[in-house]
């Protein structure tokens, strides 16, 4: 702006009035400012502008940098949270949940008040992690993605992970399986233990005893999965089916299954959770269990811009949404007539 006044031997002022309202000045000076302010390449920085008139209109998105960042399920979420911020003056700063502030409430609110955050969104916090807990009464609006609350002050939208697992493990059970393994993913997350609850619990709801040699700890992790299964299918006592608690680990298991000469679905049965991108497409297609993930982002974003327009500033929301079963090709009855493959 100084560049400008300099150029249009104009005031500061008259230039910056200029630039904020279309109806302010005569046309000529109206005319020498914009023309200046093309050729010098004049670019509105909304921040300082935000900041110089005492507002604060940044969200702070809590994630884990290492493991959660660059997934398919994270960009679902901040699409969905983008979509509700698209037209408004908010945007979206990315914080590391591993950050040493967030596991003390007084560092956390003067961090987010140092950084003019005016709300938080907190993304799938581990089950150990101190916050959100800690952030109850840090005087902003938060809401929890990927983990519900017993705590009423905590407000979270989740999906239900645990009927979703009750759902495909009904499934592979309705085709008639009774050999059923079960990739699980970290124990340090709330999905991870819902899913493994819900498996065992339809299990023994139909009178199936769940081997714990099926048992494995993928850690949602792709290329675990692929070796655990690499031992666990070459053995003559192998499940019929597995279920895996996520997308990644059952391709994992069907990239194994295939090298070792097993058919999927004849010989094995393979089933995930999530319905991420490429899951449609792979081959044999992957029956899955779809999350809504895009509009999880979209409720939080809603429900702290609902907080901090001064439209219901003490509402808590709790919402746990719907998955959906998709059955595809890699999935069907058992083949009781299925070859045994050795090491």
């Amino acid at each position: 702006m100084s560049d400008i006044a300099r150029a249009t031997g104009l005031s500061a002022m008259t230039v910056s009035r200029v630039l904020r309202y279309d109806d302010f000045g005569t046309e000529a000076t109206r005319r020498r400012v914009l023309a200046a302010a093309k050729r010098l390449n004049y670019q509105v920085n909304f921040v300082a502008r935000q900041l110089k008139a005492n507002q604060v209109l940044q969200l702070g998105l809590i994630a884990s940098f290492e493991g959660l960042l660059g997934q398919f399920y994270f960009g679902q979420i901040l699409q969905g949270i983008q979509q509700v911020l698209a037209g408004t003056d908010y945007h979206v700063v990315l914080l590391d949940n591993q950050a040493e502030h967030f596991d003390d409430r007084q560092k956390c609110a003067s961090f987010c008040s140092q950084r003019s955050v005016a709300g938080l969104i907190v993304v799938a916090p581990k089950l150990d992690d101190r916050f959100p807990n800690n952030f109850v009464d840090l005087e902003m609006p938060q809401v929890v993605v990927g983990r519900s609350f017993e705590h009423e002050r905590i407000s979270y939208v989740d999906v239900d992970n645990y009927g979703g697992a009750c759902a495909i493990t009904e499934h592979l059970i309705h085709l008639g399986h009774r050999r059923i393994g079960f990739f699980k993913g970290r124990t340090d997350v709330h999905d991870a233990v819902q899913r493994e609850l819900g498996f065992r619990k339809t299990a023994a709801k139909h009178g199936l005893h769940v081997r714990e040699a099926w048992i494995a700890p993928g850690e949602y992790e792709l290329r675990r999965a692929f070796h655990i299964s690499m031992e666990l299918l070459a053995r003559e006592d192998r499940p019929t089916a597995i279920f895996a608690a996520n997308d990644q680990m059952a391709w994992g298991i069907i990239d194994a299954a295939q090298i070792l000469g097993l058919r999927v679905p004849e010989d094995l049965s393979v089933a995930g959770f999530d319905d991420i991108e490429g899951s449609a497409e792979f081959v044999p297609a992957l029956t899955t269990v779809a999350q809504p993930m895009a509009e999880l982002g979209r409720l939080a974003a809603r429900h702290l811009l609902n907080t901090l327009s001064g439209a219901n500033p003490s509402s808590i929301l709790h919402q746990n949404l719907h998955t959906r079963l998709v059955i595809r090709s890699s999935t069907s009855p058992p083949n009781e007539g299925q070859r045994s493959v050795h090491n």
